[in-house]
């Protein structure tokens, strides 16, 4: 229920398993489970429609009411296709700002976490106190690939482990150095959560991913997992594209 306290909501659904938490687990969280504990539910009816949002709803063919929380929640918006906007939010490229009304109740619609690295770092803490172990949090929420059918898991927010392992200096297999390639171990583990927890009525609210081998760091944010948007293929694209500022030949 909204409000509660999500550590012991984890913490309860975990003991009723048999589960247990040990060193070097990483506990993939769905982000509506942290949302719905922290109150960040929105009642549609309650929402001030800006011009802004009556005039994209128009534009995209949206809910008017849905746009107008997306408009609020978004830190900027790019375009759009027919029931979609494409936004940025905390850094990520993602459609609609984190705004679903799937499996929200009636009238509202789920917002992401205010503080997705903070609402991570505090979970996590909490289970390590009661399992006595080292452990990593991660957030996940769906989100949609460029030019690919469907879904996969992001995380939105992390806590307690390295996101990101870098294998430049490495050698391939034909004894050339890597130059470039890293890998987001981060959205590796939550795609495989996604994949436990669907999209629809599973109800599966949390999955324990064990034998990961990642790297343990309390510091850790999903912060080191972003990149600027100047160095991204896409966005910087998107960026170049909005401008006018494509190269020509």
């Amino acid at each position: 229920m909204p409000g509660d306290k999500l550590a012991q909501v984890v913490y309860g659904s975990l003991k009723n398993q048999s589960l247990t938490l040990r060193r070097g687990d990483v506990l993939a969280v769905a982000s509506k489970i942290v949302s719905i504990s922290e109150r960040r539910v929105a009642r549609l009816a309650d929402l001030r429609i800006s011009a802004r949002a009556t005039r994209l709803s128009r534009r995209w063919r949206i809910d008017e009411r849905l746009t107008a929380v997306i408009v609020e929640e978004a830190d900027e918006i790019l375009g759009g296709v027919n029931g979609f906007l494409l936004t940025m939010k905390n850094g990520i490229l993602t459609p609609n700002a984190g705004v679903d009304l799937k499996s929200s109740p009636p009238g509202t619609a789920t917002l992401w976490p205010i503080n997705p690295d903070r609402s991570a770092s505090l979970l996590r803490r909490s289970l390590e106190r009661k399992f006595r172990a080292r452990i990593g949090v991660v957030i996940v929420d769906s989100h949609v690939t460029a030019l690919r059918l469907g879904t996969v898991g992001l995380a939105i927010g992390l806590s307690g482990f390295v996101p990101v392992r870098d294998h430049r200096g490495a050698r391939d297999l034909f004894g050339r150095s890597v130059r470039v390639t890293q890998t987001n171990v981060a959205d590796d583990i939550a795609a495989a959560a996604h994949l436990l927890m669907g999209e629809s009525s599973e109800g599966i609210g949390a999955v324990v991913i064990q034998g990961s081998a990642v790297g343990m760091i309390t510091q850790a944010t999903s912060r080191f997992a972003k990149l600027n948007r100047r160095k991204c293929l896409i966005g910087n694209s998107l960026v170049s594209l909005r401008y006018g500022a494509t190269r020509q030949s």
